[in-house]
């Protein structure tokens, strides 16, 4: 009976282990493939919350694009586009900006100002070159080509910046077996985005958006 009862006892083990493995293999996969799909198409986050995007948004010579329709709906209500005069206007805070189309410039405040790309139709929609607006609005913009993400951040928001006390891993989520992505040294520079008991939410150097354990 005791041999039966070791025997039973390591068949459970066993298969209790490859259930783990199997499980954690196939949340590795499943991640994998959601990372390979969010990356085709470029993700906007403003403030930290990911942005419902109306159109696609295109990256060129590191220009971010953006569709009036999108600016429209993050930033400027008012946003106009006069088709006879080829020009558009947007206004954000005390700022009031008119951009050519072609041209690579615009006038902010009756000031003529350079801009690395210029307003642009791209299947049959304006687009505006959001990198060289961020005095316009008011905001910071960084993209991350590793993942595909564009970070914009409103230059008039406090952020907190925190440090990390120990060696840590980044999760992509709090559940159990999560992938890790990233992981921080005692020392590291992060910025904290929302803090949930033993968790906290937070960006660091590469811009990710993520969760840590403390």
């Amino acid at each position: 009976m005791k041999k039966k009862s070791k025997k039973f006892l390591f068949r459970r083990i066993v298969a209790v282990l490859f259930i783990v493995l199997l499980i954690f293999g196939i949340r590795k996969v499943g991640y994998y493939f959601w990372c390979n799909n969010q990356k085709k198409d470029v993700r906007i986050l403003l403030n930290h919350e990911m942005v419902s995007l109306i159109n696609h948004v295109y990256v060129k010579d590191s220009i971010l694009y953006v569709s009036q329709e999108d600016i429209k709906k993050m930033f400027d209500e008012t946003i106009d586009y006069d088709s006879e005069d080829e020009k558009l206007i947007t206004t954000c805070n005390k700022h009031i900006a008119v951009l050519d189309l072609n041209e690579n410039y615009m006038l902010l405040n009756d000031v003529s100002f350079p801009m690395k790309g210029k307003l642009q139709e791209i299947n049959a929609k304006l687009y505006l070159p959001l990198s060289d607006l961020e005095t316009v609005y008011d905001i910071e913009v960084t993209y991350s080509e590793k993942t595909n993400i564009a970070m914009i951040d409103s230059t008039n928001k406090a952020k907190k910046q925190v440090m990390a006390l120990k060696n840590a891993k980044i999760k992509a989520s709090k559940l159990p077996f999560a992938i890790t992505i990233e992981k921080v040294k005692r020392g590291d520079k992060l910025e904290s985005l929302e803090q949930n008991g033993k968790y906290q939410k937070v960006r660091t150097s590469l811009r990710k958006y993520r969760v840590y354990s403390n």
